[in-house]
């Protein structure tokens, strides 16, 4: 069966993938219900002409580049479907760069979620695993969200990962390695330098949940609870410290729906780490090396479609924790900064899972579609939908085009898994950037789109710094 039973549409301009999904088409908030109408074929109205914004959706899909893109757009949408931010007035390519922590003069041409994210919300090309920090120097450098804090915006993090992960954390926190995420996460492994430096102890500004606990940021959602379960230098609970700063701890959708009328600021904790993909493979299907018969034959790896995750549990989902958000924020007079990331496009990729990435790109652009509706009443608004890097998995074909020429097997070279699409195809993603363990990232331009006030430099080859002066100018934090 289909995952929620989405219908498959006749026409390919029709979003096949909703309809009768309950989990994607009501959400409930406050204790009404609010029917999202999800359809595709027309152009979402565009944000109001001008510059400044007084608020921006800043929403980073973590890992997308456009081959993840169309690995998702195909399985959901149809090869000739569309998602929601791609009908987005301007769009732009951007230049992922990153140098050498050693010599930061010197290039890296493969990033992280820590440099990509860094880039995004502090404008500055930084080394792999910094969180807001400047390689080599350690220097703590603004964010967006910092600057929109200082000129009286609200403020707030939406994520399928931990809260102290690299992505989130960026816009928060300010740390040599990401890593760091909790207290007992400090010290040096065999492995990793960690951040003895940053200890409270030796001057600097703890941990990553440490820091986030007393941040002020006025709603933090995601996963992450086991990095604030700990206790600080001073043997104190991280959780405690969180609340006597001031934050309303919830641990699932339940807990935040009861929360939506608290004044307070919002710590919404809903997994002990990243939170559990919506989709997984039909009976575990995911990509796997390719299989001989005894006399030297390609063995059809065997198609599947991606399901519903048993294990998904209590857990809100990105569009509902996006809707609660603009909830609270909504009324607002100063407006706010709102940083949404679908963060497991990168991780299911990583480990080789085409259902887990195609449901968490379905997963961003149903939350692009809440602040599309949002937009269309506060036309003020600036929707920026980003990435960080480039993934691994490609759609290659299958049979290999060389078949016929060769009479050895020709088939890819690490993982292959063969999805049968929801208008009837079979595609092929393979998985071949490393032998023995988590798939690598790879450095190709990532895809940008923006629509509302101040969108209009998304356009052409950007840099990805670029993105945090863009934002900078739409929300006059200059």
């Amino acid at each position: 069966m289909y995952p929620r039973g989405p219908g498959l549409s006749s026409r390919w301009n029709v979003n096949p993938y909703t309809g009768t999904m309950p989990r994607a088409s009501i959400v409930t908030v406050c204790g009404a219900v609010v029917a999202l109408a999800l359809g595709v074929e027309t152009r979402p109205a565009i944000g109001q002409a001008g510059t400044t914004a007084r608020n921006v959706v800043l929403f980073v899909g973590d890992g997308v580049d456009d081959h993840q893109l169309t690995i998702a757009r195909n399985y959901l949408l149809g090869a000739d479907g569309m998602f929601v931010f791609e009908t987005f007035e301007h769009q732009a390519a951007a230049k992922v760069l990153t140098v050498l922590e050693e010599d930061p003069h010197v290039p890296e041409y493969v990033g992280d979620s820590a440099s990509g994210g860094t880039a995004i919300a502090a404008g500055v090309v930084t080394s792999r695993g910094r969180i807001a920090t400047r390689a080599g120097t350690g220097e703590s450098v603004p964010t967006l969200l910092e600057l929109a804090a200082g000129a009286g915006k609200r403020t707030g993090i939406v994520t399928t990962s931990s809260i102290t992960d690299a992505t989130p954390a960026t816009f928060v926190a300010h740390i040599g390695r990401r890593f760091c995420e909790g207290p007992r996460d400090m010290l040096p492994t065999p492995t990793d330098p960690r951040c003895p430096q940053d200890l409270k102890a030796n001057g600097g500004p703890g941990s990553i949940a440490e820091q986030l606990a007393v941040s002020g940021v006025g709603l933090l959602l995601g996963g992450g609870y086991e990095h604030f379960d700990q206790p600080d230098e001073a043997g104190v609970s991280v959780l405690r410290r969180a609340r006597e700063a001031g934050y309303l701890i919830v641990r699932d959708a339940a807990g935040l729906r009861e929360a939506a009328g608290d004044p307070s600021q919002i710590l919404g904790l809903f997994g002990d780490d990243t939170l559990a993909v919506e989709w997984v493979g039909e009976n575990g299907g995911r990509a796997r090396p390719i299989q001989l018969t005894v006399g030297g034959q390609v063995i059809d790896p065997a198609p599947f479609r991606c399901v519903d995750n048993p294990r998904f549990g209590s857990r809100p989902t990105l569009e509902a924790m996006t809707l609660w958000a603009l909830t609270r924020l909504e009324s607002t007079p100063t407006g706010f900064f709102l940083m949404v990331e679908s963060a497991s496009i990168d991780k299911q990729a990583h480990a080789g899972n085409p259902c887990g990435q195609i449901g968490e790109t379905r997963a961003l652009d149903q939350a692009v579609r809440v602040a599309v509706a949002f937009q269309e009443r506060h036309p003020e608004t600036l929707i920026v939908v980003v990435s960080d890097h480039g993934h691994s998995a490609q759609i290659v074909p299958w049979p290999s085009l060389f078949v016929a020429r060769r009479s050895e097997p020709q088939y890819p070279p690490g993982k292959v898994a063969r999805l049968r699409t929801l208008e009837g195809g079979l595609m092929a993603v393979s998985y071949g950037t490393n032998t023995h363990y988590l798939e690598e990232h790879t450095g190709t331009q990532v895809p940008v789109f923006a629509q509302g006030p101040g969108a209009a430099p998304v356009r052409g080859l950007i840099r990805q710094s670029d993105l945090f002066g863009i934002v900078r100018r739409a929300l006059a934090l200059e």
